[in-house]
């Protein structure tokens, strides 16, 4: 599957690096140039390949299967952190999305490591009434860069709520930070 989504860009101009990770809780797929993250998915995300096409089409690039430097830095980001001694990732990313999801994946790099917090009272803290949480979930949906912009740490009231990558996977992301922040 990552072969012919790699191909299916092969003519455009500019370079973004490719690699897969294994982490405790699955694969994960991240996609960096010189510069910047991209992407950090699940193989198995909803959004996969819509991470893909977004950053083809920003980018005008092609994908290389091959670990670059800042590859390289978030591998041991990614470790450090299900090692439990990375609590805040620093490697630089981009994203791209509507102003709303930016200003929703900067609140979400807020959230304290070991927390979780309602899409309801995201929503308040960004001035808009608790009735935009479908919208905040909805940007948390297409959240490019898993584990790195914490969506996992938001939940719905009275339950865990959705993550693009299953619900199994987040609730041992917030176990995990949990364990950690102890």
């Amino acid at each position: 599957m990552l072969s012919k989504l790699i191909s299916k860009f092969d003519k455009n101009p500019n370079t973004v690096y490719v690699n897969t990770f294994e982490s405790p809780v699955g694969t994960v797929i991240a996609a960096a140039d010189e510069n910047y993250l991209y992407i950090a998915t699940f193989e198995d995300s909803k959004n996969f390949e819509k991470c893909f096409d977004v950053v083809a089409k920003e980018l005008s690039c092609k994908y290389i299967l091959k670990k670059n430097e800042v590859l390289q830095t978030f591998e041991k980001e990614l470790s450090a952190y299900f090692e439990g001694k990375l609590k805040k990732f620093t490697i630089p990313i981009k994203t791209f999305g509507s102003d709303f999801q930016k200003e929703v994946w900067k609140k979400l790099m807020d959230l304290p490591y070991g927390s979780t917090q309602s899409y309801g009272d995201l929503a308040k803290d960004l001035g808009r009434s608790a009735s935009h949480s479908r919208a905040v979930g909805a940007a948390c949906g297409a959240n490019a860069l898993l584990i790195v912009v914490p969506c996992h740490r938001l939940v719905a009231s009275g339950s865990k709520g959705g993550y693009n990558s299953g619900v199994d996977r987040k609730d041992k992301l917030i176990e995990l930070e949990k364990k950690g922040s102890m």
